[in-house]
């Protein structure tokens, strides 16, 4: 049998419990097992923290805090073979924060960052080699993931990385997820990165299979923090995946199944300690009678943003000016609509007054305006753009519910519709439409 590539995110990397069921799933892995690691629960965050703090005072106890966090979990690293590996790239990690706070540069930021998955890559070889599963880390620099451009949204080169890819034989590759090198520069894919990490190497080593191992069953119709009980889906298609990823953080990379289409490599969803359940197999589209949506994603609260452009001004220039000085700020950009004389952006109801001070001072910008915020709703399913009737049924469904529904008369997606509500409607609207297209269990 072939590779069987098992991706396990932070959210799986969080207690002891956790640790022995990730030795158990790959011990019972049906192929080859392949292993991709994130880094533990809340270490990247961590370290985003202490960059931003730029205090050299407390890197030496931070540090620790991280070692000692590890060796909680996994304390068998101390007399594993990757026990020296470990010490050296704590150090490493210490000596790349103290040299940030000399001289703050992106490179230094996101070698430290990818710290957290180093470290992961190396407790988790040294907790399977403990169990008996002999295994080795194998960093993305050393095997060769190649990304294409730079900063915090990379996207991996495949076919760069197939030509020179690699692993590591005679054990368990474990691989850390997340980051890869652009011109021997460290970049990262972005948050859900390691998900995109996952399937881009399937597809690079003809797996059989990726299985995502989640805290929870598998996809819902609706995402669980809205606390209504979504039907769980058995299946979804490429498309509906990736429509749906983009609207229901964190469900998977948005990208992450576009390595896995021309293959027709499956990717599972399935919660780590229900190894019975088969969770959610994503894979080809699948033919039904009629189209019928099958989940709704939510990008809630947002606001809009917008200022009109004058002859003079470039529409391509005002867009970019405007991203780049968003990006600098860290301020997630969700939706940009440019048209002749006008541009709109939607950002976070949290960061919208930071960006509406940040666009009135780029001196290259007109004044923006402030709208009210909305959400986002995003109705999944195969060809469901293309038949009117489904259209139909969520307008007389939102009439009913008395939910003020606007669609985007310009936006003609095969596969999803898209609607916008108020943004103090968000939970009765998803309710009441969520009813009415029979997707909440009984």
């Amino acid at each position: 049998m072939g590779y069987q590539v098992h991706k396990f995110g932070g959210s799986c990397l969080t207690c002891i419990e956790d640790i022995s069921a990730i030795t158990s799933r790959v011990r019972n892995s049906l192929g080859q097992p392949l292993v991709i690691v994130s880094a533990f629960h809340g270490i990247t965050d961590r370290i985003i923290e202490q960059i931003n703090r730029n205090n050299e005072a407390s890197i030496e106890a931070f540090v620790s805090s991280v070692e000692l966090e590890h060796l909680e979990l996994i304390p068998e690293i101390v007399n594993s073979p990757w026990s020296v590996r470990f010490a050296e790239t704590l150090h490493y990690l210490k000596v790349k924060l103290q040299s940030y706070c000399e001289n703050p540069s992106v490179e230094v930021r996101y070698d430290a960052l990818a710290c957290g998955e180093r470290l992961s890559s190396l407790a988790i070889s040294a907790a399977l080699d403990a169990a008996g599963i002999p295994a080795i880390p194998g960093w993305s620099e050393d095997i060769g993931i190649s990304v294409i451009g730079s900063g915090e949204s990379a996207q991996i080169d495949a076919r760069k990385t197939r030509e020179i890819l690699k692993l590591p034989l005679g054990a368990v590759p474990v691989i850390t997820g997340w980051y890869g090198v652009s011109n021997q520069k460290i970049a990262l894919l972005g948050r859900g990165g390691s998900d995109l990490s996952a399937t881009a190497i399937a597809e690079t080593v003809n797996a059989d299979q990726v299985t995502i191992w989640r805290d929870v069953q598998g996809v819902l119709a609706l995402s669980p923090k809205w606390s209504l009980p979504g039907r769980n889906l058995s299946n979804l298609s490429y498309t509906e995946a990736a429509e749906l990823a983009l609207f229901s953080e964190p469900m998977l990379h948005p990208s992450a199944v576009d390595p896995l289409r021309i293959p027709g490599i499956p990717l599972r969803l399935r919660p780590l300690h229900a190894p019975d359940l088969e969770g959610t197999i994503i894979g080809p589209s699948l033919i039904t009678e009629s189209p019928i949506v099958r989940a709704v994603g939510c990008l809630p609260r947002l606001v809009p943003i917008s200022w009109t452009l004058s002859s003079a001004l470039s529409l391509v220039e005002s867009v970019s000016d405007a991203t780049a000085a968003l990006g600098m700020a860290r301020i997630r950009v969700v939706s940009i609509r440019a048209q002749p004389g006008r541009v709109r952006i939607l950002v976070n109801q949290k960061s919208a007054t930071r960006a509406e001070r940040i666009l009135s001072e780029r001196p290259s910008l007109p004044t923006p305006l402030v709208g009210e915020s909305i959400s986002i709703l995003c109705f999944v399913g195969e060809g469901i753009g293309q038949d009117l009737s489904v259209r139909s049924r969520i307008e007389q469904a939102s009439i009913e519910g008395g939910v003020t529904l606007s669609f985007n008369a310009d936006e003609h997606r095969p596969h999803a519709i898209h609607a916008a509500v108020p943004a103090q409607q968000t939970e009765s609207a998803l309710r009441a439409l969520c009813l009415a297209l029979d997707l909440l269990v009984n």
